[in-house]
C-alpha cells in the first residue's frame, strides 16, 4: 500500500543512494539528554479518520503518527533498508519455500497498553480484514494478504505461522500497523471505530494518543506499558493548521519545534536565515509528485488527450522553475515504480519528450478543432477545459499548477485550478463512498509515498479495480504482471517486470510522473536526535529517542 501526501511529508533521506541527506543530523546519546519536556510538531494534514490501513485514511500524516503507536514486524530505515523491530519480534523467518511459510515469533513481553498480549490473534485479524474476502471492509490494499492461505498459531500463541497459497516476495511489508483484534474484531470496528474524533486509545508502541482537539492538535504521551526503550519526552504534540508560509515564524517564536512542509525557495531561505537555532534537512526519498487522470472524464478517456498533455508539458522547465530553485538535485522523473536514486531506475519516457506540435496533432486526430480563443473543442464532448486539483496553500504545488496551466494553454488545453485546503482535496480523489465513479476531479496533483516494497505497494494503484486506483484506469495485462513479479524468486526478474509495467503505463499514459518529491524537515536545534526518514515511516519514526538538550 502506498499512502498519499498532502504536503511534502513523506518520502526521504537516502544515506546510501545518489541523494544523500543535505545536512548531517545532530545525534546524541539519549543518556546525555534531559528527561521530560514537550516537543511540538506542525503537521500540514489533519486526519479525518484514524485507521491508516483503510483507503479513506491512508494519509502520510497519519502514517507518521501511527508509526510510533502501532506495532509492525519490520521498520523501514532512512536508507531504505528494512530491519526487524527487535522490540516487538524475537524473529521472522521463512521456514519453507513450498508452500512459502513464514514463522513470526513475538516477544513474550509484547502487550497492548491494556495489558492484553500481542498474539497470533492480532495477525489473523489483520489478515482477515485486509485479504479482500469481505466486501464490506474498507481496505487500502489487499496485495499479499490475498495470497495468504492461513494464519495459525505455532507452538504457542506468540508464534505465528503464515502460509501463502503462492509465493509472495514482499512478505516483510505485511502486517505493518497492526490493529488489536480484541478491540476491533468486527468489520464495523475496522471501518467505523476510528472515524472522526475517535482516536485510538490502544497502542503497542512507545507512544499512545491521549487527547484530540479537532482543528487544533492531537497529543501523544509515552505508553506506560511499552516494554522497549521508554521515550524521554513527556509529550509529543502534533499541531494542525500552521501553513507552510507560517512555519519559519512558528519555529522562531517557539510555537513549534519541527515541521514537515513541502519545500519551496522562499521557505527554505527563510529557515536557513534562522540558523543556528534552527537547522533543516532536505532529502529525496521514495515519494513522487505526479498527475493522475480521471479516465471517466470524456476528454481524459481518450488516449490522444492524455498523450497531448504529456507532449504539451515541458517537464524539464517545470522542474527547473520549482524543485531546482532550492535543490539542484531535483530532476524529471521518467518512471513511476523505480525512482531516481534507486539502482533499478530506468528512463522509460524517451518517446514523450516535450513536443507541442505533436500535442496539437494528437488533439486534431481525435476530432478536436481549435477555436478562436485558441482552445480546442470536440464535436461531442465540448470545449477542452479540465480542472486540476491539489492541496491549497501548498506553494510548490500551486506554482506547479500555474506552470501547467500556462504550458497547456499554449497547446490549446484550458486548465482551471480547483484546489481544497489540506487533506480535504483527497475527498475529491478518494470519495467517502469508496466508489471511484464518485471521484470529483479531472487532473489530480499529489504525491505517492513509497516503500522499499515497490511491487506490493504499487499494485493497487494500477491494476484494474485496485483499491487505490481512483483513476478508474484498466489494462488487463497489468495485474498479472504484478502477480508474476510478486512471485518471482529472482530479484532481477521482478525488476525487469516492473519496468515492463511502467512502459505499458507510458503507452497508456495512465498517469504523468513529474519529479521525485523532496522532503524538508526544519527543526529547533535544542531538540536532539531528529533524523528524517523519507519513507512512509516519516519524521516521527524515532521520536522515542528525541530529547531536550541540557541548557
Amino acid at each position: 500500500m502506498l499512502i498519499f501526501a498532502a504536503c511534502g511529508g513523506d518520502d526521504d533521506d537516502d544515506a546510501t543512494a545518489e541523494n544523500p541527506d543535505e545536512s548531517t543530523p545532530s545525534t546524541e546519546d539519549v543518556d546525555s539528554l534531559e528527561q521530560g519536556g514537550t516537543v511540538t510538531f506542525a503537521s500540514d494534514q489533519e486526519p479525518t479518520g484514524w485507521n491508516v490501513n483503510t483507503s479513506n485514511d491512508s494519509l502520510a500524516a497519519l502514517a507518521y503518527m501511527e508509526a510510533i503507536v502501532l506495532p509492525s514486524p519490520f521498520i523501514v530505515q532512512p536508507d531504505f533498508t528494512v530491519e526487524l523491530d527487535e522490540n516487538l519480534m524475537e524473529s521472522a523467518e521463512q521456514t519453507s519455500d513450498d508452500p512459502q511459510t513464514i514463522e513470526y515469533v513475538i516477544k513474550e513481553e509484547a502487550v497492548w497498553n491494556d495489558g492484553t498480549p500481542v498474539t497470533v490473534e492480532d495477525f489473523s485479524y489483520n489478515w482477515e480484514m485486509q485479504n479482500g474476502s469481505n466486501p464490506d471492509v474498507d481496505v487500502a490494499s489487499t496485495t499479499g494478504y490475498d495470497q495468504i492461505e492461513s494464519v495459525e498459531p505455532g507452538d504457542d500463541d506468540k508464534t505465528v505461522v503464515v502460509t501463502f497459497s503462492q509465493p509472495f516476495a514482499d512478505w516483510q511489508g505485511l502486517f505493518s500497523n497492526l490493529m488489536p483484534a480484541h478491540i476491533l474484531k468486527d468489520a464495523t470496528g475496522w471501518n467505523d471505530s476510528l472515524d472522526g474524533e475517535n482516536i485510538p486509545d490502544f497502542s503497542a508502541g512507545p507512544f499512545q494518543f491521549s487527547n484530540y482537539e479537532p482543528g487544533a492538535n492531537v497529543t501523544l504521551v509515552p505508553n506506560e506499558s511499552y516494554w522497549g526503550p521508554a521515550p524521554l519526552l513527556d509529550e509529543l504534540v502534533v499541531r494542525f493548521g500552521i501553513d507552510a508560509p507560517n512555519v519559519p515564524a512558528a519555529l522562531e517564536n517557539g510555537e513549534i519545534d519541527l515541521a514537515y512542509p513541502q519545500p519551496q525557495i522562499d521557505l527554505v531561505q527563510q529557515v536557513e536565515a534562522l540558523a543556528p537555532e534552527i537547522d533543516s534537512q532536505i532529502n529525496f526519498g521514495l515519494s513522487f509528485e505526479h498527475i493522475d487522470f480521471n479516465f471517466l472524464n470524456p476528454h481524459l478517456g481518450k488516449l490522444e488527450v492524455r498523450q497531448a498533455i504529456a507532449f504539451g508539458l515541458d517537464r524539464e522547465d517545470l522542474v527547473a522553475r520549482t524543485v531546482q530553485q532550492f535543490d539542484e538535485r531535483g530532476s524529471v522523473l521518467n518512471n513511476r515504480l523505480w525512482l531516481t536514486g534507486q539502482p533499478e531506475y530506468q528512463d522509460n519516457a524517451a518517446d514523450f519528450a516535450f513536443d507541442p506540435e505533436q500535442a496539437r496533432s494528437l488533439l486534431e486526430e481525435a476530432g478536436y478543432t481549435e477555436g478562436s480563443d485558441g482552445i480546442y473543442t470536440h464535436p461531442e464532448d465540448g470545449k477542452l477545459t479540465l480542472r486540476i486539483s491539489t492541496t491549497g496553500g501548498n506553494a510548490l504545488r500551486e506554482n506547479t499548477e500555474e506552470i501547467i496551466q500556462s504550458q497547456l494553454r499554449e497547446v490549446g488545453i484550458d486548465i482551471q485550478i480547483d484546489n481544497r485546503e489540506g487533506a480535504e482535496v483527497f475527498d475529491l480523489f478518494f470519495p467517502e463512498s469508496g466508489n471511484f465513479e464518485d471521484a470529483n476531479y479531472d487532473l489530480a496533483l499529489f504525491a505517492w509515498v513509497g516503500t522499499p516494497f515497490v511491487v506490493s505497494s504499487s499494485k493497487s494503484l494500477y491494476e484494474c479495480g485496485g483499491g487505490q486506483n481512483e483513476m478508474s484506469y484498466c489494462n488487463e495485462e497489468i495485474g498479472p504482471m504484478f502477480d508474476d513479479a510478486l512471485a518471482a524468486t529472482d530479484r532481477q526478474e521482478a525488476v525487469d517486470l516492473m519496468n515492463q509495467v511502467d512502459q505499458l503505463l507510458w503507452e497508456d499514459m495512465a498517469t504523468l510522473p513529474l519529479y521525485t518529491k523532496p522532503t524538508f524537515l526544519p527543526y529547533r536545534t535544542s531538540v536532539a536526535n531528529i533524523v528524517d526518514n523519507p519513507t512512509n515511516q516519516g519524521p516521527l519514526w524515532n521520536a522515542y529517542e528525541w530529547g531536550i538538550k541540557a541548557s
